[in-house]
């Protein structure tokens, strides 16, 4: 220590005479241990960069840090399946040039060579097969999870829109098949959705029997009460002025589109109407219903009353679809049948089709 200049040696035991020896102190073993989540660092372990990194053009990416910008984390990109037609409804409009008929029309082979002179079925009327999907492409997810009831392409082919037990509308990519807009169309579940002939509305129904109104792009223009049962099906009339209705009430009604009344109730079946569909150009409805007795009927547009009845499916008839030619009924049923009926000659179906293992509902 020193003191005043001077150095002084603190009192203690001397030193003992003749050679020293310096003992150092001995080591506290309690300090010394290593604490229980200690790990020993290896020494040959290097970080990796992630799969999909290139370490020579994004140094952060390289050495793991998150990429962030404007404060938020950048999301992975995604490699999504893209199924195009465009080039083969090109290659269509292109052999409509000077193409005649079906003798000028050339052969396509089943082999890869041959993909790029593929049209789309619409030009190759003469072998129905072209119209049977073979492949898998995708399945698409909302983002909760529930029942679909009911779904229309879009006029220009584009998007593809669904209804959802939810009372939702998702609009799809019909190209990637991935989400765009979600909108709350109905307070409860979707039933039945429609586009007109001329492309321009939209009409659906839900669960509670209202019926709305839209346009092309979303806007709901119009709402009200059309049924006190759940809506199971729409359709518009070949002009789109009236378009009609069928529900679980047991009834079929008869809409005006532009005043949004109602003209006539067709009256008949005994049990739940689950589909409807106006003839495309004759003044003729079909209904089929969940009545065993009475379940498929033809009705009158202009006066409302019962043409005819057919006895042909002994289980409900779950959908039915007019054929272009005129002439044509196709229905479906929950006895796994689907029947063809011939306007023209209503005493017995033309055609059973068998095979179906489970209940046709579409």
């Amino acid at each position: 220590m020193m003191d005043g200049g001077v150095a002084t040696m603190p009192m203690g035991r001397p030193f003992p005479p003749g050679n020293f020896q310096y003992m150092p102190p001995k080591p506290n073993h309690q300090q010394l241990q290593k604490p229980p989540s200690y790990q020993q660092p290896q020494q040959n372990a290097t970080q990796q960069p992630p799969s999909g990194v290139d370490p020579s053009k994004d140094p952060n990416q390289a050495a793991g840090q998150v990429v962030m910008f404007d404060g938020k984390r950048m999301r992975k990109a995604v490699h999504r399946k893209t199924v195009d037609y465009n080039s083969a409804v090109i290659k269509y409009i292109e052999n409509r040039c000077w193409q005649r008929d079906d003798r000028d029309v050339r052969a396509v082979m089943p082999d890869s060579l041959y993909q790029i002179d593929l049209t789309p079925p619409l030009s190759m009327k003469t072998n129905p097969m072209n119209c049977v999907t073979t492949k898998f492409i995708r399945t698409s997810t909302n983002k909760f999870r529930c029942p679909i009831f009911c779904l229309a392409w879009t006029p220009e082919g584009r998007r593809l829109v669904t209804g959802a037990s939810s009372g939702e509308f998702t609009l799809w990519n019909g190209l990637t098949f991935n989400f765009e807009t979600i909108l709350q169309a109905h307070d409860t579940s979707v039933r039945a959705m429609v586009w007109s002939n001329n492309d321009s509305w939209m009409i659906t129904g839900d669960h509670s029997g209202f019926i709305k109104y839209w346009q092309s792009n979303m806007n709901n223009v119009k709402m009200f009460q059309g049924h006190k049962e759940p809506v199971r099906g729409i359709s518009f009339s070949p002009s789109d002025n009236k378009f009609t209705t069928c529900s679980d009430d047991g009834t079929v009604r008869i809409w005006d589109f532009q005043k949004c009344q109602e003209e006539k109730i067709l009256r008949g079946h005994g049990a739940d109407v689950k589909c409807v569909g106006w003839h495309p150009l004759k003044s003729l409805i079909a209904s089929g219903s969940k009545d065993n007795q009475q379940p498929l009927k033809l009705w009158d547009a202009k006066t409302g009353s019962c043409l005819a009845t057919l006895h042909a499916h002994k289980m409900t008839v779950m959908q039915l679809q007019w054929n272009k030619n005129d002439n044509w009924l196709l229905t479906a049923s929950r006895d796994h049948l689907i029947k063809l009926f011939d306007i023209r000659n209503m005493k017995e179906e033309v055609q059973t089709f068998k095979g179906h293992k489970k209940i046709l509902l579409f």
